[in-house]
């Protein structure tokens, strides 16, 4: 393999271990949302959060993996 492209590869998987912390973070948080949702009979589904969270977001690329995050949140929630 070449030797930049190894390490780039290793920035990569530098990052992902980043974002697999982050990430495990946030779902234990959404599975809190989803509790206090069930507790005070409220919809799982919140456009208006959602658009927020979006609007937030400049790169597109970004902003579509933020929609599946969102996607599997409300799973999570349900």
């Amino acid at each position: 393999m070449h030797k930049d492209l190894k390490k780039l590869r290793k920035r990569i998987d530098k990052i992902d271990k980043k974002l697999e912390k982050f990430l495990e973070k946030r779902e234990k948080v959404t599975m809190e949302v989803g509790e206090f949702k069930k507790k005070h009979s409220l919809s799982i589904e919140d456009l208006k959060r959602e658009k927020e969270v979006l609007s937030k977001m400049n790169n597109s690329f970004v902003k579509k993996v933020f929609a599946e995050i969102i996607r599997l949140s409300k799973k999570t929630q349900s």
